[in-house]
């Protein structure tokens, strides 16, 4: 098997296309510039392990772009898929900050561009000045807020329909209210039953009893959630 290729891109966060307010994306010159100065840009594929579970990390990653799943295994050996990480979340933050080994397994879903800054330069930076102390409390604490949602989500349902129903509806969350909800169905039926603790064939039977109802059809490879509000009522 081929090892996946990998592209080291200019590290340039004060004129990235990217940069939006928030995390180290709002930090002034010139600890902007020495941000910029530590970090290493490089362009991932898709499905390439960026951490593994139980390693002690050599320092952050950045996702600049592009989408990371986090999964664990449980002692049965199989994997839980508990987030899929969007542009500009930190990882290994906590680890890092905390020297303790990675809980979760980090995976890129698609291209990603990711900014890694290694643990020593990392910490040194952050014992030297206020406001990387300051984002690195906010972006933990909004850490341990959308993982108790996450996990306060999943616990809520009680069957793996509302399970799937609440998976569904998540992936198009942000778009308008309008009839025809549209998503790129990415996932296999298996990476699903990972993401709501069921199996892939349970999956599978519950596509097409809310295909039959009507609740989603399928477009080419593109899902598409007709009625919100009816899948909501399931959820």
């Amino acid at each position: 098997m081929g090892v996946p290729r990998r592209f080291v891109a200019p590290s340039d966060c004060q004129n990235c296309s990217f940069r939006r307010s928030g995390d180290f994306c709002h930090l002034r010159s010139p600890l902007m510039d020495r941000f910029n100065a530590i970090g290493h840009v490089t362009i991932y594929p898709a499905n390439v392990p960026l951490i593994s579970e139980g390693e002690f990390l050599r320092g952050v990653h950045i996702v600049c772009s592009g989408r990371v799943k986090m999964s664990v295994e449980t002692r049965e050996k199989r994997t839980v898929i508990l987030k899929i990480a969007g542009d500009r979340y930190v990882l290994g933050l906590s680890s890092v900050v905390s020297s303790r080994p990675a809980p979760l397994t980090i995976t890129t879903v698609d291209l990603c561009q990711i900014n890694f800054i290694e643990r020593d330069r990392f910490l040194e930076l952050l014992e030297t000045d206020y406001r990387m102390k300051l984002a690195c409390a906010a972006i933990l604490a909004h850490e341990i807020s959308t993982t108790f949602d996450d996990v306060h989500d999943l616990l809520l349902a009680r069957s793996s329909t509302e399970k799937l129903a609440r998976l569904l509806l998540s992936w198009v969350a942000a778009q308008p209210h309008n009839r025809d909800l549209r998503v790129t169905s990415e996932f296999t039926h298996e990476e699903m039953a990972q993401m709501i603790g069921s199996s892939r064939e349970t999956v599978t039977r519950l596509l097409c009893d809310m295909k039959k109802k009507e609740l989603i059809r399928i477009e080419g490879s593109t899902l598409v959630i007709p009625n919100r509000v009816a899948l909501q009522a399931i959820a």
